[in-house]
């Protein structure tokens, strides 16, 4: 049998390792709303590309969203004005 050498690193102290970090403060966490739930789907990154643009920078997610409740709601005017918004961002 060979015996293996490993080299030990030298330990640091509690006082030295509060020297390399500065402390930080906790993190709040934001209260949860109780009546969301999260709805994921896979989708091809080209319609995914194509959502981003025509819904502007950070809007995919309110588009789906709304998209959702027209669909739920029946409401074709929220649905169409959508679509209209979606058409004028491509040109």
């Amino acid at each position: 049998m060979s015996k293996k050498t490993t080299s030990k690193k030298p330990e640091k102290t509690a006082a030295a390792k509060s020297d390399t970090k500065a402390a930080k403060a906790p993190r709040e966490k934001a209260p949860k709303e109780a009546d969301l739930m999260t709805f994921a789907f896979r989708m091809p990154k080209t319609e995914s590309a194509a959502l981003h643009k025509a819904a502007g920078p950070g809007g995919a997610s309110r588009v789906m969203r709304s998209l959702a409740g027209a669909f739920v709601t029946g409401d074709r005017a929220v649905f169409e004005s959508i679509v209209k918004e979606a058409r004028e961002a491509r040109q």
